[in-house]
């Protein structure tokens, strides 16, 4: 009896491992990227950071001259983040990167953001040329 039951444990164990190494999971995208729906894509606005800055990036929004983290970026990574909904409307709000190797940091703005709204925030390689965009965002 006592062979038939440790059989039975070893079996059910390589079952349940066996499942779980073929699990596809319900993750996609890049890490830190967030799957937004088409209800959060009206209540809100997306910022959308894409760091091809050699260095992790961190953002904030600059509303009346005060500086609020949002997210960080780190290296060739694209990541979606939530504004703030209670930001919004927003007729002046502005973005800093702040790379982590201590250069100047970049101010893009004052933009005029609304609910519904994708923010595309692109930094290259030469920070001095970061840009943002505004559109309609498409979920």
């Amino acid at each position: 009896m006592p062979r038939t039951r440790s059989f039975a444990i070893v079996a059910g164990a390589a079952i349940f491992f066996a499942a779980g190494c073929v699990h596809q999971g319900g993750q996609s995208g890049a890490a830190g990227d967030i799957a937004v729906d088409s209800l959060t894509a009206t209540r809100t606005a997306i910022l959308r950071v894409q760091n091809n800055y050699p260095t992790e990036v961190r953002v904030y929004t600059v509303i009346g001259g005060r500086s609020n983290y949002i997210a960080k970026a780190m290296p060739g990574e694209t990541r979606s983040f939530v504004l703030d909904p209670t930001l919004l409307p927003a007729q002046d709000i502005s973005f800093e990167t702040r790379p982590t190797d201590g250069k100047t940091p970049r101010v893009l703005g004052p933009y005029k953001v609304n609910k519904g709204e994708t923010v595309e925030l692109v930094v290259p390689m030469i920070l001095e040329n970061a840009s943002a965009t505004i559109h309609r965002s498409t979920p």
